[in-house]
């Protein structure tokens, strides 16, 4: 009985650590998931924190961009394209918008992964961006 309860008393404690730590990772920041994850000093953090500060601010107009161009994409669509029954001009040049767009947020995205590559142990590199690079290549599935 007491050897039932000794246990039961282990696996609530590790529970509850469990989840404590998951609870201080998730609501870390993203660098303070990655200086864990690669056990990356301070200095390296504080660095990859810097990097990420400066990509979401250079981010955050092509999110405006985005949002514009897709209002845009719609209302021609809506509008012109079912009134017509084609697809006119001013609907692809709104798709080609919308697709530009995209492009450039696509390339500054992957810049930044590249800078926080570099940031990595050469040896954890790869391993990262295959984490992040999905967020950017769309896959074909399995190769």
């Amino acid at each position: 009985m007491k050897r039932g309860l000794l246990v039961l008393l282990a696996a609530l404690m590790v529970g509850v650590g469990g989840s404590l730590l998951a609870r201080h990772l998730l609501e870390g920041s993203p660098t303070s998931w990655l200086g864990h994850h690669y056990a990356l000093s301070t200095e390296k953090v504080s660095c990859i924190e810097s990097l990420h500060k400066e990509y979401c601010s250079r981010c955050r107009p092509y999110c405006g961009k985005m949002c514009e161009a897709n209002a845009r994409l719609e209302q021609i669509a809506l509008n012109d394209g079912l009134g017509r029954g084609n697809v006119t001009p001013e609907l692809r040049s709104a798709v080609a918008e919308t697709d530009q767009i995209r492009t450039e947020m696509r390339i500054a995205m992957l810049e930044h992964f590249y800078a926080v590559a570099a940031e990595l142990p050469s040896e954890k590199r790869k391993e990262y961006l295959l984490k992040v690079l999905p967020l950017v290549i769309d896959s074909c599935g399995p190769r």
